[in-house]
């Protein structure tokens, strides 16, 4: 997904490119004028070429660590974590603190949102749980403590009530 997402956006800024070259061109094409039109004339085209060079600098700058994947030396822990109408079930449901853990997400009736959140009730990571696909979120946690996974996407009558506990531990 995140592939598609890259060449799409490569896609759309080359044809961007392409319009601000046509009618960088179409500008260059004189036409008799006053001395007000010749003078923006001038300064139109240089500064064409600066805005569609600033574009590339910025979209270069922003893309190039995407899709942002956290790189880890130690073979991550995977929780598979399942959402159902209207519980969630995973295991494992202890993890060690400071080891990379990957949440594999996904659902067996309709989308969810699993938001996990701290001890002090501060949101950390999320991802959306889905019929028939796995989304994964990497993330390691720095405490110990009792972490809640919360849904976060309306899912019918009992939403309220998808809420269970995580417990990360000291090694």
């Amino acid at each position: 997904m995140h592939q598609t997402t890259l060449i799409v956006t490569l896609v759309l800024l080359l044809a961007l490119a392409a319009a601000f070259i046509i009618a960088i061109r179409g500008s260059l094409v004189r036409q008799p004028s006053g001395d007000a039109a010749a003078a923006t004339a001038r300064i139109r085209s240089p500064m064409l070429w600066g805005l569609l060079a600033f574009g590339v600098v910025v979209t270069a700058v922003t893309l190039r660590p995407w899709p942002h994947t956290v790189a880890s030396a130690e073979k991550p822990i995977i929780v598979s974590l399942t959402g159902s109408q209207w519980s969630w079930d995973f295991k494992p449901k202890q993890v060690p603190v400071g080891k990379p853990i990957v949440f594999a997400v996904t659902s067996t009736d309709v989308n969810h949102g699993v938001g996990i959140y701290d001890p002090d009730g501060r949101l950390l990571t999320q991802t959306q749980g889905m019929p028939g696909y796995i989304n994964r979120v990497q993330f390691t946690f720095t405490k110990p403590g009792t972490y809640r996974l919360l849904c976060l996407e309306y899912c019918g009558l009992a939403h309220h009530d998808m809420i269970d506990q995580l417990k990360v531990v000291s090694n």
